[in-house]
């Protein structure tokens, strides 16, 4: 996974979005960690794993197909079945759509953006994702935690120059981490994010 290519898409997209919202000098920091924090939990969701009161405890792979509603065929109003829905071509889910790694995506969009905040983006080569296999992390949730309270801590020393750098790598390689442990490839990750980052500018042009 290019980190400084990442780098730079996000970069184009976080000055386009300022550019659009007149955010111009303004400190996002802050609300940038937040963003993180809340998409981290739709993360989670989407993962379902910690839900224990729950007979449904499958992550969210798939996504049901917007014209059938996931049934896999035309259902008339007196309930008469009909064709296979042209759309998933019966099978109920829309087509290359995996919700869990477009919330990791999501998570990554603002984990880059917060480093570039923090000038990261300069020292991306120094980087090396593979390290994050000497974090103790040794299950999902316990990946999901740690990130949480990562995040927080980054939080809180955001002030201290020195620390700033350690917490903010402590981040990334947790992170990638957790997508390995979601079964999830290097190769995965980097295309998701391209289309979910060309999303977002359509977004910003349609008025989002």
């Amino acid at each position: 996974m290019n980190l400084n290519e990442l780098f730079e898409k996000q970069k184009e997209l976080d000055e386009y979005i300022i550019k659009e919202k007149g955010l111009e000098g303004q400190d996002l920091l802050d609300k940038k960690i937040l963003a993180l924090q809340v998409e981290l939990g739709e993360l989670a969701q989407n993962w379902r794993g910690f839900k224990f009161w729950s007979e449904d405890q499958k992550a969210r792979t798939k996504e049901f197909c917007e014209i059938c509603c996931g049934v896999g065929v035309y259902i008339g109003d007196d309930y008469s079945v009909y064709d296979p829905c042209f759309r998933c071509n019966g099978t109920g889910y829309e087509k290359q759509k995996n919700p869990l790694l477009e919330e990791y995506v999501d998570c990554l969009h603002f984990i880059l953006s917060i480093g570039l905040e923090l000038g990261m983006d300069e020292v991306a080569y120094e980087l090396d994702l593979k390290k994050f296999n000497f974090l103790t992390s040794n299950t999902i949730l316990s990946c999901f935690i740690g990130l949480s309270y990562d995040i927080a801590d980054f939080y809180y020393q955001r002030e201290n120059g020195d620390m700033v750098p350690y917490l903010y790598e402590h981040i990334l390689l947790e992170f990638a981490k957790l997508g390995k442990m979601l079964g999830f490839t290097w190769d995965e990750i980097e295309q998701a994010y391209y289309e979910k980052n060309k999303e977002n500018h359509e977004r910003q042009e349609n008025g989002y």
